[in-house]
């Protein structure tokens, strides 16, 4: 079993979101207690990121293996949140 944390702002992001998607996004990340794979493997200067998709929103998460911790780093919108992955990370 695997923890979750989130980057403080990534707990930003969560807590501007509209609540009946903030209880969704918190449902997907529950899921990642189990199994962090989930996602999709992102690519290029994310590539040591994932992506699970929750309806249009995306969750950016990073999963360490030695620490068994899942670190979500982004949640938005699927237009936007992988520019303003990039530019935090």
């Amino acid at each position: 079993m695997y923890r979750v944390s989130f980057t403080p702002v990534a707990a930003e992001m969560f807590h501007s979101l509209h609540p009946d998607i903030r209880k969704e996004i918190k449902a997907a990340t529950k899921e990642l207690y189990n199994n962090p794979w989930l996602g999709k493997h992102l690519e290029d200067c994310l590539a040591s990121f994932y992506s699970l998709r929750v309806k249009r929103y995306r969750i950016i998460y990073k999963v360490d293996n030695e620490k068994r911790i899942v670190v979500v780093c982004a949640i938005g919108h699927r237009r936007d949140v992988y520019d303003v992955a990039s530019e935090l990370l």
